[in-house]
């Protein structure tokens, strides 16, 4: 059944903010924080005493980091900005990468009455002189023992083995990748906060790139990076008061991680029935169709899962999005253009988040020279198999 909110209670995106995303950022995430907030609510032609709800993702960790260290979590948030009227508050715990989460919430008690306008945001931090996703642990357990001693524990060396099944099941070629990986990066190069923006790879360098993983290189793993991200949301009654409402909340569901058995290291024919029940559920609870998506946005914190869940969402058959994902295709002028600000490959790693901050620009009509004509409809996912979250949206 599709989600059916209070009349005049639809939740909307009504204002954007960013700061710069950069390789260890000589800033505190506080400063940081406050910059995207500050520059969010002003979007949004609001005021910090508006602002009444504050969701933030603030997981995960990685190597050998405890604590809140890595992200700026909601006790930290409370002392960035002189709120005033804060009555609601929510900090999602999943696992890995979850940003759409946020987004879901803040929705929740918007549609609920809880809040009337929420701020939702998510710090990158990367401190210097921790390796990205290390192996920190000293045991490998069950069967654990035959992937940590090899190294494929965490991040997309685990997934390389699932890549390499689908190259052989579907004949895709690893060359093929380069579709997306180009086109994420010259998308990157007009977004003003990208890490990427003025250092344009070619194929070349992709080909010739240090291998990770094999068939996995370095620009087939996202960077992480230092930002902030956020966006602010009200109910469409109140919307109408703001300078450019857009994307009501149509849809959500989260991966049904109890029919993932070994997460992103899954079988790739495991991957894809668990991916798929969440596409099912998605669509079933926006009352919408793969043919319905003009705006498109799907993880790609490592570069095989792209293939994954474009298929996944039905744009494209099984086994068949190594062809699809291509320039002509998913370019902002092709037919379904596809991570319009570069995601995480072509403009920095902050967890997804930078989905979210492009398909509420988007449907706002805000994105300037990324901004694609026909938007009616998007669908944004966020986080790797096991642990993913998404939405759809609706432009007016």
């Amino acid at each position: 059944m599709p989600i059916e909110w209070p009349e005049g209670k639809r939740p909307v995106f009504v204002g954007a903010g960013w700061t710069m995303i950069r390789r260890y950022m000589p800033r505190t995430k506080a400063s940081n924080a406050k910059e995207a907030a500050t520059m969010a609510i002003a979007d949004a032609g609001l005021k910090v005493s508006d602002i009444d709800g504050i969701f933030i993702w603030a997981n995960p960790n990685w190597g050998n980091v405890q604590g809140p260290t890595v992200w700026l979590d909601i006790a930290q948030m409370m002392q960035v900005m002189p709120w005033e009227n804060i009555k609601f508050w929510l900090q999602p715990e999943a696992v890995a990468a979850g940003s759409c989460s946020g987004i879901q919430c803040a929705a929740l008690a918007l549609g609920a009455g809880a809040v009337n306008y929420a701020l939702v945001i998510r710090t990158g931090h990367h401190p210097a002189g921790v390796r990205y996703r290390q192996i920190s642990t000293n045991r490998a357990p069950g069967n654990s023992a035959f992937s940590t001693p090899y190294g494929h524990g965490v991040g997309g060396a685990g997934q390389s083995v699932t890549y390499q099944r689908y190259l052989a099941k579907y004949g895709a070629k690893r060359e093929e990748m380069w579709g997306y990986i180009g086109t994420a990066h010259k998308n990157g190069q007009d977004t003003p906060q990208s890490v990427w923006r003025g250092r344009l790879i070619t194929e070349e360098d992709y080909l010739n790139a240090r291998l990770i993983a094999y068939p996995m290189n370095i620009f087939d793993n996202d960077m992480p990076c230092d930002g902030v991200l956020a966006v602010v949301m009200t109910t469409e009654d109140r919307a109408k008061s703001t300078p450019h409402p857009g994307g009501y909340i149509a849809g959500m569901a989260a991966i049904p991680t109890h029919r993932n058995q070994t997460g992103i290291t899954e079988p790739l024919e495991g991957l894809e029935e668990t991916n798929g029940w969440q596409a099912k559920n998605l669509y079933a609870s926006a009352g919408l169709n793969p043919t319905d998506v003009t705006v498109k946005h799907v993880y790609d914190g490592f570069s095989p899962m792209v293939w994954m869940w474009i298929e996944a969402f039905g744009f494209a058959p099984k086994g068949e999005a190594h062809a699809w994902a291509q320039p002509e295709t998913i370019g902002r002028d092709g037919p379904h253009p596809l991570n319009m600000s570069g995601g995480n490959l072509g403009s920095g790693r902050v967890h997804g988040f930078g989905h979210v901050l492009e398909t509420a620009m988007q449907l706002m009509g805000t994105a300037g020279i990324r901004q694609v004509k026909n938007n009616e409809v998007a669908l944004c996912e966020t986080g790797p198999f096991g642990s993913a979250s998404s939405f759809m949206a609706t432009r007016d």
